[in-house]
């Protein structure tokens, strides 16, 4: 079956047309906790689960106990629903991987399995899933439906953000909302802890964008982009003082110098888009963004017409090779922070000035 999304399964579960097998992964894992939810009391309501609804943790599956719940039939109800929740095919043997193949591959149309993470990193990058997690979500694919659950677009969130905030008796306006999306990468766990602490302290105003930047934790992938761009911008007040911030949150510095090499990638990405004449569409289109990432490549296609070419590719290489010493080095949080110190500082000399 091909991958579907939310709205589609939703349409069909409505129906009555569940099918056997789903498959949930993504970065966005509040929509997947919140979806899963849904569905489980939608396919088994609550006063049949004690005796149909059955859920295992990936961690340790027990393959012999989830084969039982999956060939049981259903007690004085339509299904059986059986949930596996962040399963890592790392974490399972050859044998228990094959086995578990084998159950999903041939289930009762009595039953329906749903395989989600909430926790788990089922990711060998950003964007990618690890081999063996990539190929077992394909077989789910051949045999019920796959989604993922990406976060959804600055423009989406607005939307549902402006929506929840005048349910609380808040207004906001279109881009201080999409503001705040952005703020929180684009992540609904995030912006949902967020809404409950604008609405408690505007009450009943507008929010603004000032109520953001006092009352708002910036997520962390925001945070890179601030840091590659001053960087770039030999801003070394702003790096070094933000940098000490994040430390003192307990921020490691293998995790920050990932998020600015993912945010300088975005920047070089655009500057080579803008320097042949093309738009930051036709990037997005070209390296294969997703909707919900367009605004970071039009924001960095908006700030690096100043910065010249030699010199962001001169702070990624380093910035790169910085990230692969941290991974491959052993060092305690203050000598691998002291290091990435050091290096930011021969980025604030790269390149050969700007154009």
């Amino acid at each position: 079956m091909p991958a579907t999304n939310p709205s589609n399964m939703t349409k069909e579960i409505k129906n009555g047309e569940a099918a056997s097998l789903y498959y949930f992964y993504g970065h966005d894992q509040a929509s997947i906790e919140s979806f899963v939810k849904w569905m489980i009391n939608k396919l088994c309501p609550k006063d049949a689960q004690f005796m149909n609804f059955h859920k295992f943790e990936g961690k340790g599956l027990d393959i012999p106990a989830l084969l039982d719940a999956c060939e049981a039939l259903p007690m004085f109800a339509e299904r059986v629903v059986v949930a596996i929740n962040d399963l890592r095919m790392e974490d399972l043997s050859k044998e228990d991987g094959d086995a578990l193949r084998k159950i999903v591959s041939n289930l009762s149309e009595n039953t329906t399995v749903i395989i989600y993470a909430t926790s788990a990193d089922l990711y060998k990058n950003k964007r990618s899933l690890t081999d063996k997690n990539k190929r077992f979500c394909d077989h789910c694919a051949k045999h019920g439906y796959v989604c993922d659950f990406a976060y959804k677009s600055s423009g989406e969130l607005g939307r549902s953000i402006a929506a929840a905030l005048q349910k609380n008796g808040c207004g906001i306006d279109k881009r201080t909302a999409e503001y705040l999306a952005e703020f929180c990468g684009c992540d609904s766990a995030y912006i949902k802890q967020e809404i409950a602490k604008l609405s408690a302290y505007a009450q009943g105003r507008e929010v603004t964008k000032e109520d953001i930047d006092t009352l708002c934790v910036k997520h962390i992938e925001s945070d890179g982009y601030e840091l590659a761009v001053n960087i770039l911008n030999n801003n070394a007040k702003y790096v070094y003082n933000r940098l000490f911030e994040l430390a003192k949150q307990d921020y490691d510095a293998y995790e920050i110098v990932s998020i600015i090499g993912f945010s300088l990638t975005d920047i070089y990405r655009a500057k080579l888009a803008r320097s042949s004449g093309l738009s930051h569409q036709d990037a997005c289109t070209d390296f294969g963004y997703p909707k919900n990432r367009e605004f970071a490549i039009k924001k960095a296609y908006q700030v690096c017409g100043s910065i010249s070419l030699s010199k962001i590719k001169e702070v990624l290489m380093i910035m790169s090779a910085t990230d692969l010493t941290l991974k491959t080095t052993s060092l305690d949080k203050k000598a691998a922070m002291l290091m990435l110190e050091q290096r930011i500082a021969e980025c604030f000399m790269a390149g050969n000035g700007r154009r």
